[in-house]
């Protein structure tokens, strides 16, 4: 094998150790015989040679011209944890790309529909209005239901206390199974109405987003 060297019998050269004109003239040598590599060895040291030695094929290494002018560089062969690491990586980035697709498709039918829906923004306006006359209307009467529970929860709970646990006595079954009763209603009715409530706010930031895309896509349009 001959590496920046004398003629073969000389063998390989590291060509740092060498003069640079010394070198530069061994290079050329080597590159008017044919084939020139070029490398870095496991000491550090850059090395040319017209064979590239086995050990060098799955590691870095450069092919050169007559002149020494890079011709194409091999990079070293990935280990299999990089490999795997790459692997990896591309998988996220497709199952990305494929969320990120879905979301779009999603968002295109969102925006097809509310072109079709409605022919100016005022409309959108109404529409919400609608949603919210009817949602207070379910509100006001979930109120009303808290309010008539409450007063029948009152009620029962100071007959129990007048009648029985101020005179030391046992609220008895019956009666305790009604305080118990219009206690459960009453927080029934109390979850509903926090929901309704959310509910109605949903509504309102939903009509600022539709709004905001509605005005984008006619300035799109136009």
């Amino acid at each position: 094998m001959r590496a920046a060297t004398l003629p073969a019998k000389f063998g390989q050269i590291t060509l740092s150790v060498l003069p640079i004109t010394v070198a530069l003239c061994l290079v050329s040598n080597l590159a008017n015989a044919g084939a020139l590599y070029k490398w870095i060895d496991e000491n550090g040291q850059i090395r040319y040679s017209d064979r590239l030695p086995a050990a060098q094929v799955k590691k870095k290494h450069h092919q050169l011209n007559s002149q020494g002018v890079v011709l194409s560089t091999k990079e070293a062969a990935k280990s299999e944890a990089e490999l795997a690491a790459e692997a990896a990586a591309k998988l996220k980035l497709e199952e990305e790309e494929a969320i990120q697709a879905k979301l779009d498709e999603e968002q295109n039918k969102k925006d097809q529909v509310l072109l079709l829906t409605f022919s100016n923004e005022q409309e959108i306006g109404l529409a919400r209005n609608d949603r919210i006359e009817v949602l207070d209307s379910v509100i006001e009467l979930i109120n009303k239901s808290i309010v008539a529970t409450q007063k029948a929860l009152d009620e029962l709970r100071a007959r129990a206390d007048e009648v029985y646990l101020s005179q030391g006595k046992e609220v008895p079954g019956g009666l305790a199974q009604k305080i118990e009763h219009f206690a459960r209603k009453k927080d029934s009715r109390s979850a509903q109405l926090d929901s309704k409530l959310l509910e109605k706010e949903k509504i309102n930031e939903q009509y600022e987003i539709d709004l905001a895309r509605y005005r984008l896509l006619k300035a799109e349009k136009n």
